[in-house]
């Protein structure tokens, strides 16, 4: 087998590089991806009667459901035909930044949002707020290429620009000089 080996060593090298090549344009190809966070949702418990239309006094208090949703395209194309589907439509839906969105009332009575198109690193809000209700479940937030993904949201001390910039130029120059050494020593394993 050493022989083998050292024989056709060189011949078996080249032949892998366009599987690797081919492995790595597959697997880091342009495509739209959508995450989706849930970054703060609150109760507030207003202190004024609800009363009926004969002015009787239902509860002593009332409550106001917030939920904020932020989707994202972090792909490198754009995500086209992004929908978010609700269970049912709440009483106050707002889109931060403001944008162009179509609404539908599916026959069951799920509620959708429609969105021509997001580009990448491109965001937005949506905003939920109810009375003296609950807050609708979002079914599913999708696009013609994906499916959203949830990402877990958290508060986190700012770091300076420069100091991600070193970071990623280290971690690139640490990859590279590791992939190096790899092919050094696999020249010198096969020939």
């Amino acid at each position: 087998m050493r022989s083998f080996l050292v024989t056709y060593g060189k011949e078996i090298f080249a032949l892998t590089v366009p599987f690797v090549a081919w492995g790595l344009n597959y697997f880091f190809r342009a495509k739209a991806k959508l995450n989706l966070s849930i970054p703060h949702a609150f109760t507030f418990l207003v202190q004024q009667p609800l009363v009926d239309a004969d002015g009787n006094e239902i509860s002593p208090s009332q409550t106001v459901n917030t939920r904020s949703l932020v989707i994202s395209n972090a792909g490198r194309i754009t995500a086209t035909q992004v929908e978010l589907v609700f269970n049912w439509k709440p009483i106050c839906i707002n889109i931060w930044p403001p944008r162009h969105f179509e609404e539908h009332m599916e026959p069951d009575g799920r509620f959708t949002i429609k969105f021509e198109s997001l580009a990448p690193s491109e965001q937005f809000g949506c905003e939920l707020l109810v009375v003296n209700a609950n807050l609708p479940d979002l079914l599913t937030a999708r696009c013609e290429q994906c499916v959203a993904k949830e990402v877990h949201m958290y508060p986190q001390p700012h770091v300076e620009p420069w100091k991600l910039r070193v970071a990623a130029i280290l971690l690139f120059a640490g990859a590279a000089l590791l992939l190096y050494f790899l092919m050094l020593v696999l020249q010198f394993v096969l020939v």
